[in-house]
């Protein structure tokens, strides 16, 4: 089965897959409550989804790590080759340590949709190339002398929960530029580039822990 709120990505894989002798596409879903209202009907050895799908009734499907979560505790047996425009390491070894059999970048050749469907099949984990190679890149920038300290760990947990970096120099009676660099010096550790992929990081793990 197939999921992507994208009518065109989803038209497009449905007919690469169904050129494959070796594949039977059996649903192709735009929200995540057409695919679990597919699963309930009928077995299938390997899902091909986006990350982060509309959602409709189930209200998770933009939450991509409990979405994923929800997938993998109701199909256990449904091998999950997910599709996503994330190349953060954090995002990529959250997604894999859910138990997910493949990951293909929404901008890969459908060929290596094909290849995730087959290695997920017979038992495998795959992760394409460009996936790979980009999380390489970002991993190497990621400064791996130390885990973050208790105060980072601090910092990073109001900074994701919304305060500002004043807010949490104030609460912690800290100066700002401290508060700060600790914010920075934390980013740096998790291979985290900007605020928004903060957030994000942030928004992620917090549903992943429900």
């Amino acid at each position: 089965m197939i999921a992507d709120d994208t009518p065109l990505i989803l038209d497009g894989l449905k007919c690469a897959l169904n050129s494959i002798s070796t594949i039977n596409v059996l649903a192709s879903c735009e929200s995540s409550s057409e695919l679990f209202g597919a699963l309930s009907d009928t077995d299938c050895d390997v899902v091909v989804t986006n990350y982060s799908i509309r959602g409709d009734e189930y209200g998770d499907g933009a939450d991509g790590l409990s979405y994923v979560s929800r997938l993998r505790r109701l199909h256990p047996n449904a091998k999950i080759v997910i599709l996503t425009r994330h190349k953060q390491p954090a995002i990529i070894k959250s997604v894999l340590a859910l138990g997910v059999s493949a990951i293909v970048g929404r901008h890969d050749d459908a060929t290596e949709v094909i290849t995730a469907i087959h290695v997920s099949a017979s038992g495998g984990q795959y992760i394409s190339p460009r996936v790979r190679l980009a999380l390489a890149c970002l991993q190497s920038n990621i400064d791996r002398s130390q885990p973050l300290s208790a105060r980072e760990t601090e910092v990073m947990r109001l900074y994701i929960s919304g305060m500002t970096v004043g807010e949490i120099a104030v609460l912690l009676k800290k100066g700002k530029q401290t508060i700060s660099c600790q914010k920075m010096s934390a980013m740096r550790k998790l291979g985290i580039k900007s605020n928004v992929d903060l957030i994000k990081y942030g928004h992620d793990i917090n549903h992943s822990q429900h």
